[in-house]
């Protein structure tokens, strides 16, 4: 009777890890869209390159960056395509300074034959968003 009360709670909250999944994502999509924000431009808007660019292509550049500098391990890159555009985003090693942590970055830039390299420094800020420092 027992083994028959375990299973029948555990079918019971199967339907919800499916809802926890997906929260969780939506949750990390929003971050990522928050962080992106909070990059300005990011590297992407310091170059020439930005000027053709159409914004969704930008959005999804700086999104990239943002990726990068919260969640990949140092040379891991994070690419991106859209709109004909693509681009690669290699962070270094997270560093302190004071009390900031700290990622150099790289992003290479492409459309067609074209690549243009932007590297870059971003810090913390006391509310946990990567802000360009350098």
């Amino acid at each position: 009777m027992r083994l028959a009360t375990a299973i029948l709670v555990l079918l019971s909250t199967l339907p919800l890890s499916g809802c926890l999944g997906f929260g969780a994502s939506t949750t990390t999509q929003s971050a990522i869209s928050s962080g992106a924000v909070a990059l300005g431009g990011g590297l992407v808007g310091q170059t020439a390159f930005a000027a053709q660019m159409p914004d969704a292509a930008k959005t999804k550049a700086v999104e990239a960056e943002f990726q990068a500098l919260q969640f990949s391990p140092a040379g891991e890159p994070v690419q991106w395509t859209e709109d004909g555009y693509r681009g690669e985003v290699v962070p270094t090693q997270l560093y302190r300074v004071g009390s900031q942590d700290c990622r150099a970055y790289s992003h290479v830039l492409t459309a067609g034959a074209n690549p243009v390299k932007a590297s870059g420094v971003a810090c913390k800020t006391p509310n946990g968003l990567w802000k360009p420092v350098a």
